[in-house]
């Protein structure tokens, strides 16, 4: 989905996520939700390793543009 179908979703509680190229060898899942009034991520790795707490984060131009958003869980 565009991100401005999960929008309102995001809005409403709901954890969003999203495949990222981090490096060209390397294709994590990226988590990211409302929290707090502040937009947070966190990071699942190609190898199954998990952040074990949530960063705050700003989107990015290819965030905006990508068309695989999903809605966690």
């Amino acid at each position: 989905m565009k991100l401005e179908q999960v929008l309102p979703m995001l809005r409403d509680g709901k954890t969003i996520t999203r495949s990222k190229k981090w490096n060209p060898n390397s294709t994590n899942v990226i988590l990211v939700k409302i929290e707090e009034s502040e937009l947070k991520f966190k990071c699942v790795w190609s190898t199954g390793e998990e952040m074990s707490f949530w960063a705050c984060y700003t989107l990015k131009i290819e965030d905006v543009m990508a068309e695989d958003w999903e809605i966690a869980g």
